[in-house]
């Protein structure tokens, strides 16, 4: 039995013999009270294949110290930090170790340091490429809980519409209800392609989409932890900051404002061109029309707060429930509507965050400007080119 302590919680945690597949574990957390309020039932299979007798050192290492500084609320220094995620990704550490690492994690909350640590162990450990200097990403961290349809998706279909190179990243669904992966493989995109394909989409269709299994193939060891635990962790926001492609423009949505200062700081410490990250006071991790947003702006390693209300500078205003998705079915029927021209809050929001995305391409100055080209390129058929093209590029 291990215990650790991280204020106001006692983590006890109890492990029945070694690690072995089906193996029984069991995960009790109580309160510093003594008094339980979860218990959870685990076994290996819940985490897929097990790690097959790691070593020793390493796993005592880890624990001593990654694990134990954590529970006890002690920050990683960003060298530590880099180093616990690449044992992980190399599958030198057993499912239940990643299991208590990340929810140790999560109740900590995550620094800029370890953040950045965590990147960089991302990054040399992904599939990389380079794309054109002024491409782009538009991508939201999830986990917003609001379940609308995918806007960042149809978003970055306008923007390559308007002729800014887009290289976008993303994955299946987390935590919304339908992620960027799935509602691309239902409009007939191939999303399991490398690189090669991925650059001649871009290069023939404006837009090229790569999926984070497929070049940060490492994740693998994380995935069924992930799955098993349930839980918003430090990958859900991770994710938009490890663009395979290297791009150094991105317009990037973040469900908790919490932590906008800390990823602003992560970019920063990585020098970009023209980052804008934004989070809405009604949770949105998009541009909302309505309500006001708080907005990071990176460029170089300058770091700019602002506000903006953007429902009030386009003099149009939609609440979050007019924008909610349903099952794969319905949004990928409302991708289509908005492609067809279709009028309503949805294509508002969907083009205001297009036109934020312009500004930080460098093709617009401002948020009105931004919209009416956004508009226009939907409107006139070129955003629904964007997406034809991506299915037949991506399918040769």
């Amino acid at each position: 039995m291990d215990i650790y302590t991280c204020a106001p919680v006692t983590w006890i945690a109890c492990r029945i013999g070694p690690v072995l597949a089906n193996d029984a574990v069991k995960i009790r957390l109580f309160h510093s009270t003594s008094v339980p309020f979860n218990l959870v039932a685990l076994t290996n299979s819940n985490f897929g294949p097990c790690i097959t007798e790691p070593g020793v050192s390493v796993l005592n290492s880890f624990t001593q110290d990654v694990l134990t500084p954590l529970v006890r609320g002690i920050d990683l220094e960003r060298a530590a930090a880099r180093q616990a995620l690449e044992n992980i990704l190399l599958g030198q550490v057993d499912p239940l170790l990643i299991a208590s690492f990340l929810t140790a994690m999560t109740a900590k909350g995550e620094t800029a340091d370890e953040m950045t640590g965590f990147i960089e162990a991302m990054i040399a450990n992904a599939t990389t490429f380079t794309v054109a200097e002024n491409a782009i990403d538009i991508v939201g961290t999830g986990g917003d809980q609001l379940h609308t349809v995918n806007v960042s998706t149809m978003a970055a279909l306008v923007v390559a519409g308007c002729g800014i190179p887009v290289a976008k990243h993303g994955n299946r669904s987390a935590s919304s209800s339908v992620g960027s992966a799935d509602v691309l493989e239902a409009l007939g995109v191939r999303i399991d392609v490398p690189q090669e394909v991925v650059l001649a989409c871009i290069q023939g269709a404006g837009i090229g989409f790569m999926s984070a299994p497929i070049f940060h193939h490492a994740f693998s060891h994380l995935a069924p932890v992930r799955r098993s635990l349930g839980f918003r962790t430090i990958f859900n926001v991770l994710g938009p900051l490890a663009n395979p492609a290297m791009v150094r423009r991105s317009l990037i949505g973040v469900a908790d404002v919490r932590i906008l200062d800390h990823m602003a700081t992560v970019i920063a410490n990585r020098g970009v061109d023209h980052v804008i990250l934004l989070t809405s006071d009604d949770g949105l991790d998009e541009l909302s029309l309505g309500s006001g947003a708080s907005l990071r702006i990176v460029k170089g390693t300058t770091v700019e707060s602002t506000r903006m209300d953007a429902g009030g500078e386009l003099h149009r205003s939609h609440a979050v429930d007019t924008i909610r998705g349903g099952d794969l079915t319905h949004n990928v029927e409302v991708v289509r509507n908005f492609l067809a021209g279709t009028q309503g809050p949805i294509f508002d929001v969907v083009c205001a965050n297009a036109a934020l995305g312009l500004v930080a391409g460098g093709h617009c100055t401002d948020l009105q400007a931004g919209f009416s080209e956004a508009s226009t390129n939907v409107l006139n058929g070129n955003a629904a080119q964007a997406l034809e093209k991506l299915v037949a590029l991506s399918n040769s």
